[in-house]
């Protein structure tokens, strides 16, 4: 992602750099110790939902029980964009990188995508639990390594799981998808990762690109005619003043995040700060979609379209988007294959967690071997 910076902004950035050294400075503590200040960052804003109830509160929880550290906390891409995240690392211009997404960068995070496949029944509970399973999981994907070690640990990173995102739906606002014959590629729904242009291009629609600071004026130009996106996030984008309709009792994936960083800054905390860590976030991961949950409950009674549930459509409409899920998922495994990468193993052990944790998927997807 680039950005245009004043003069003066540069300046800034060079000088909390400078003054946040990422080779963990230290300052005295006042009682003969010494504590190591790291710089911690995120390109996404403090209010997102991961910075606010994942992120923030681990590094505050961890300067509050410990005296051993400290953190310098910059948000909103004070310092790097959320797509610089594995650079930033790698280069020790930062310590800490808060928001890690690595579905925005697919040719070095290949695998975490999976999350994002379309589902029949998820929420980010059910996803959160499937995640962390997938982290801590010993199943061998390829050349004897999990999905952790191909992900994360060749590339020296430490991570830990934050809960991904509420699940996605498709939001319209002059068409009502209750049809077959009103999936058609006259229909442009704005898409935010690959594996969302594959599923709407299966529908029968047309994706389009599009950033998600965009939706609002897209949706008022009638440059696109919807959305796919998670319901905790509308407000900020007007998705629930200019959408009349919206497919519901479907979940359309998630969007993973991690709090990362490299195994070499891990590995300099004590037992103790390395602890308060693995506590606090495996306390956050499971309250975090709380939040979400309560979000959503202040939403949809204020939204003045219509939930069409997908129970209620047409036999026809219902298989149109089950054949669209499944096609989906052997899009995604047939592109990780043809990229020299172990696609379906990546894909049947999220199937598995997703459904251990609650989630449900189409039988074909059940049936996959």
């Amino acid at each position: 992602m680039k950005r245009i910076y004043t003069l003066f902004s540069v300046i800034l950035i060079v000088f909390v750099i400078a003054g946040c050294s990422s080779s963990g400075e230290k300052g005295d503590t006042g009682d003969n110790g010494s504590v190591e200040t790291l710089t911690a960052s995120t390109g996404y804003p403090h209010t997102d939902g991961s910075v606010e109830t994942f992120s923030i509160p681990l590094l505050e929880k961890v300067m509050e029980e410990t005296d051993e550290v400290e953190f310098n906390i910059f948000t909103g891409g004070e310092l790097f964009g959320a797509d610089e995240s594995l650079d930033a690392l790698n280069s020790a211009s930062i310590d800490i990188e808060m928001v890690l997404s690595p579905t925005l960068d697919q040719k070095r995070f290949p695998y975490s995508s999976v999350v994002g496949l379309p589902l029949l029944k998820s929420d980010a509970s059910i996803a959160a639990k499937a995640i962390q399973k997938m982290v801590e999981s010993d199943v061998e994907i390829t050349d004897g390594k999990t999905y952790y070690e191909l992900e994360f640990a060749d590339k020296d990173l430490f991570v830990m799981p934050i809960h991904p995102t509420e699940t996605y739906l498709i939001s319209t606002v002059d068409e009502k998808l209750d049809s077959v014959d009103k999936f058609n590629k006259s229909i442009r729904i704005r898409a935010s990762s690959n594996v969302h242009e594959t599923f709407i291009n299966e529908l029968g629609l047309t994706p389009v690109a599009l950033p998600a600071p965009d939706i609002y004026d897209s949706l008022s130009r009638n440059a696109i005619d919807g959305v796919m996106l998670n319901i905790p996030d509308w407000p900020p984008y007007g998705v629930d003043e200019l959408t009349n309709y919206t497919l519901s009792g479907v979940s359309l994936g998630h969007f993973p995040v991690f709090f990362a960083m490299n195994q070499d800054t891990w590995d300099s905390f004590s037992e103790d700060v390395q602890a308060i860590f693995k506590e606090e976030a495996n306390e956050l991961i499971q309250s975090g979609p709380e939040t979400y949950k309560q979000q959503i409950e202040e939403i949809i009674p204020n939204y003045n379209g219509e939930l069409i549930e997908f129970d209620s459509l047409d036999k026809e409409v219902q298989e149109k988007i089950n054949t669209a899920i499944l096609n989906t998922w052997n899009s995604w495994i047939k592109d990780l294959e043809d990229r020299g990468f172990a696609g379906k193993e990546v894909a049947l052990l999220w199937r598995d967690l997703i459904v251990e944790s609650g989630g449900e998927v189409p039988q074909e997807i059940l049936d996959m071997e």
